[in-house]
């Protein structure tokens, strides 16, 4: 039976070192020997699995025919049950709204931050360096995304601990415990309610008030589409980039050769950053079809869902030379982990500067350390999937690397 039958995102099979690549290898042999680049699941009612970065690369262009009112499958818990914020939307209301954003999420913009990345990084590690053990997902990559998520948006960084508890109810705990995940998300909404009436009184220099007070046709948006950009804001600043940190310090962890080369030549950082993302990217993304389409040789009727599966894509051999080794200076890397087109990640600068940073810092303070040899990291899929746990140990106090 073929792989792609059973294939379901939120139940992807773990292979020895706790994380779904063999599998993740193996459907891609699969499409590769069978020339399948996309194959029928059952799982959820049936839908559409494609794994080749050919195929891929042509549904994310031919957006007319995609909706990404499809993007999250099965849907998030978000408020009202609206689509996502302009990764859920098409045209032209994507490009209308996200507009007000290109700005604050620029290339510039992105480098503004360094220096703020470099001081939380700092304040974080010292928390736990004397200690010589952490879970680094817990004391470290949960809590940088969150705190400049809650920063960007004018609020405290010690904010980032509630914004974190309702992303996960709205992206995870919605399907596990539905109870549990509504009292969050009124917790939620409290607490917009109160921040969109504090921005329309005192703005500031935020991306928040940017948003609350900027006007599309001559008309300031209403409380629903600022919401939906806070949440938005929260679930793409947190929940991904929380993941990609989480799986950059776990191949970190184990790779002593790899952390030795990132230290012999820093200058490397740049193109590093998207071979991490390239393998590790913790993102897939969803659509429907518009209208009959035949991708790859495969028709495609209106109305049936598609799960682009970055993971696999980034590692097709016909476009990736030794796809499953990293190679740091990898170049062209056209990878899919930030998307592509018009749904390009609107935070894809920032991603890139946040990841150098914060492994920059940290290898900085921390040059040896390996994976717990008492606790496992554990895998989390999903949507949006990766390390929800990578314990290490390391000398106290930090020191030079043999």
């Amino acid at each position: 039976m073929s792989l792609y039958t059973d294939y379901d995102h939120y139940n992807t099979p773990l292979g020895p070192d706790g994380t779904p690549y063999e599998y993740f290898e193996a459907l891609r042999d699969e499409a590769v020997q069978t020339d399948k680049a996309i194959g029928w699941s059952e799982i959820y009612g049936g839908f559409w699995v494609v794994t080749g970065w050919e195929a891929m690369r042509e549904i994310q262009h031919k957006a007319n025919l995609f909706s990404s009112k499809g993007v999250n499958f099965p849907t998030l818990g978000t408020p009202g049950e609206r689509p996502l914020m302009l990764a859920g939307y098409d045209e032209p209301a994507h490009s209308r709204y996200r507009r007000l954003l290109q700005i604050p999420f620029s290339p510039s913009k992105a480098l503004e931050m360094e220096e703020y990345f470099r001081k939380d990084t700092n304040l974080l590690i010292d928390r736990f360096i004397a200690d010589g053990e952490v879970d680094l997902v817990a004391a470290l990559t949960q809590a940088v995304p969150g705190r400049m998520t809650a920063m960007i948006m004018g609020r405290p960084p010690e904010d980032g601990d509630r914004y974190r508890t309702w992303v996960h109810a709205i992206v995870m705990q919605v399907h596990t415990d539905p109870e549990g995940a509504a009292a969050h998300v009124r917790d939620l909404d409290e607490h917009f309610a109160e921040l969109l009436e504090e921005r329309r009184s005192n703005p500031g220099d935020d991306i928040l008030s940017t948003v609350v007070h900027a006007e599309l046709d001559g008309e300031k948006l209403n409380d629903d589409e600022i919401k939906d950009f806070f949440i938005a804001l929260l679930i793409g600043g947190i929940d991904n980039t929380v993941h990609q940190l989480a799986n950059m310090f776990w191949r970190l962890a184990w790779d002593k050769e790899l952390r030795r080369q990132l230290a012999a030549k820093p200058a490397m950082w740049a193109s590093a950053v998207d071979e991490f993302l390239r393998l590790y990217g913790p993102a897939q993304a969803g659509r429907i079809v518009n209208e009959p389409v035949t991708i790859a040789g495969v028709d495609l009727a209106a109305g049936q869902q598609i799960q682009m599966v970055h993971p696999i894509a980034n590692r097709d051999p016909r476009q990736f030379a030794n796809p499953d080794v990293f190679i740091a200076e990898r170049t062209p890397n056209r990878h899919f982990a930030l998307g592509l087109g018009i749904h390009r990640c609107l935070g894809a600068h920032l991603v890139r500067v946040e990841m150098r940073i914060v492994a920059e810092e940290f290898l900085r303070r921390i040059p040896d350390f390996e994976l717990s040899p008492s606790r496992a990291p554990k895998w989390t899929p999903g949507q949006v999937a990766g390390m929800t746990s990578v314990p290490i140990v390391f000398p106290a106090g930090g020191s030079v690397p043999a």
